[in-house]
């Protein structure tokens, strides 16, 4: 029964939060064009502010909350019913081109989830089990927090206090809890926990939709998008955070819409439109209430700004100025009023302030760098570059994979050794310039931060790994006789370093302690949706790059 379950789940809970975006993007299309390409990325942007809605209406009224949920998705189910046979040929292409990226998303969250699983039976474990699964020690509550939030806002409970030790509720933005509460009433089977696991599995997963998208944008074929996905659908890093369900790869997801949609700009060339500054803002402040660490992704879209002036107008981009207020504003008024102080992260990060304290984020700074010499401050940075480059006292393998930056990105790294060959592709060649950004990022990322040594990936944006794996994985796909070896090379890794690693027991809800078992079923679930996302590229019909 799981093994029918996990498929099932992971493609209605994939529906459900796709929707409400599906019903506004045709709404959308039947007044006006949208620009080639930004279906996919408007549909999932619309659903994620469908859940930002829905959190400060359950924040309001549990029972608003649940008219909400329910009428959203009658609403578009009404609205895609009356727009399915007015479909012309381009409207088709354009579903055609979102529908492979989510497809192949839906195959990766049915896999990392089998493999979560493989020595527990998901209908009788906890929402912890990434927490213990693959290391020793109980892994930090991090991926637990928004479904804590959630819960207690849908129970009426108390939120102070919170959970986890001393942190508070506003310590972390409300993105996942929000989408969570949309769809905490439309459990399809199972419990609550698993309704959770499974659709943050599915967010997560939206990071294959951000990488589509920036390969897209770069000219890339529909094959040899999938030949990437391919290579990155086999990294430890990808699929522990896939499953560890704090909300960084769904951050890093609107990160790359954002870098998708200035690179089609950039490279076609002209200004952007005004849908497109719209839709940019959008998914960088929704980036930023998925997790705050996405700020760090922020100086290579700057810098892009700066160098092509004529991308951006000042008339159109006063667009992006009401929907960052919108958005923002309200979660600091949460942070300022209802259970401040709100900025641990900030001064943990920037002031190396490990403990909560009432100081103002400004006063932590001042602070922490009034006490520090000049030199001390450079040592402090030069050890986060040491950080950032992986130069660290050996621990273990899995705990590189999961902290630093060379080896989260793993076999694809040997992509270096392909760039030094003379006959790259005209593909291939662009790709420096996502090296150039993510590089740039890493760079103010590891001065900003207060140090020394902070500069792990669990502090940072993943959306500058992904940008360095997609990189590093085109160069790869240049030499068409070597890739399918890193193919293998990263399944191999995936295989000893993460799957096969057994704790020593799970906690179930029932608070009885279960050894671990091998679950059949999920074995052989993983091997099916595994082997599909490892030749999905052969399905694509190529096109021309």
């Amino acid at each position: 029964m799981p093994a029918l379950l996990i498929p099932l789940l992971c493609a209605a809970e994939l529906v459900l939060f796709l929707l409400p975006g599906a019903a506004i993007v045709t709404a959308i299309l039947r007044k006006r064009e949208m620009p080639a390409g930004l279906s996919l990325i408007a549909a999932i942007v619309a659903s994620a502010a469908c859940g930002y809605v829905a959190f400060w209406i359950y924040f309001a009224s549990k029972l608003a909350g649940q008219i909400f949920s329910y009428g959203v998705v009658v609403a578009a189910l009404v609205a895609l019913a009356r727009r399915r046979k007015q479909e012309d040929a381009s409207r088709k292409q354009e579903l055609r081109e979102a529908v492979v990226p989510l497809l192949y998303a839906f195959c990766l969250g049915v896999f990392y989830l089998s493999l979560l699983y493989l020595f527990v039976n998901p209908m009788q474990a906890g929402v912890d089990v990434a927490n213990v699964r693959f290391f020793p020690e109980t892994r930090p509550g991090d991926n637990i927090i928004p479904f804590i939030f959630a819960e207690r806002i849908y129970d009426r409970a108390p939120i102070r206090p919170f959970c986890c030790g001393d942190w508070l509720s506003s310590d972390r933005p409300p993105l996942q809890a929000g989408i969570f509460l949309l769809q905490r009433p439309l459990r399809v089977a199972g419990n609550t926990g698993l309704q959770y696991q499974v659709l943050g599995t599915m967010l997560q997963c939206l990071w294959v939709c951000g990488v589509w998208s920036v390969l897209r944008a770069l000219g890339a074929g529909m094959r040899r998008c999938t030949q990437v996905l391919c290579l990155l659908g086999f990294s430890g890093f990808l699929f522990y955070n896939s499953v560890y369900v704090w909300p960084k790869l769904l951050a890093a997801a609107f990160i790359l819409f954002v870098f998708a949609i200035l690179a089609r700009a950039i490279l076609e060339p002209r200004a952007l439109r005004r849908f497109e500054i719209a839709l940019a803002a959008s998914s960088f402040v929704l980036a930023l209430l998925a997790h705050p660490g996405s700020v760090f992704s922020t100086p290579a879209i700057v810098v892009a700004l700066l160098w092509k002036r004529d991308l951006l107008r000042w008339k159109q981009a006063a667009l992006a100025l009401p929907i960052f207020v919108a958005a923002i504003v309200p979660w600091m008024l949460y942070q300022k009023f209802y259970d401040p102080p709100g900025n641990r992260l900030l001064k943990m990060h920037l002031a190396g302030v490990m403990e909560p304290d009432p100081r103002s984020t400004f006063q932590a700074l001042q602070d922490a760098y009034g006490g520090l010499s000049v030199g001390k401050i450079f040592r402090n940075k030069a050890a986060n570059l040491e950080s950032a480059v992986g130069i660290a006292t050996w621990k273990d393998l899995r705990i590189a994979e999961r902290e630093y930056i060379p080896w989260a990105i793993g076999v694809l790294n040997l992509g270096w050794v392909l760039l030094l060959r003379r006959r790259l592709s005209v593909f291939a060649a662009q790709l420096g310039w996502i090296i150039g950004a993510a590089a740039l990022n890493l760079l103010v990322w590891c001065i900003v931060l207060f140090g020394p040594g902070y500069a792990v990936t669990e502090d940072g944006s993943y959306a500058d790994i992904l940008l360095l794996s997609i990189a590093l994985a085109g160069f790869v796909l240049a030499a068409r006789r070597f890739w399918p070896l890193i193919l293998v090379a990263q399944a191999i890794n995936l295989i000893f370093v993460w799957v096969l690693f057994r704790p020593e027991s799970f906690t179930l809800p029932s608070r009885v302690v279960a050894a671990p078992s091998l679950q059949w079923p999920m074995l052989v679930l993983a091997v099916l949706f595994g082997l599909a996302a490892a030749v999905a590229y052969a399905f694509v019909q190529q096109e021309p790059e």
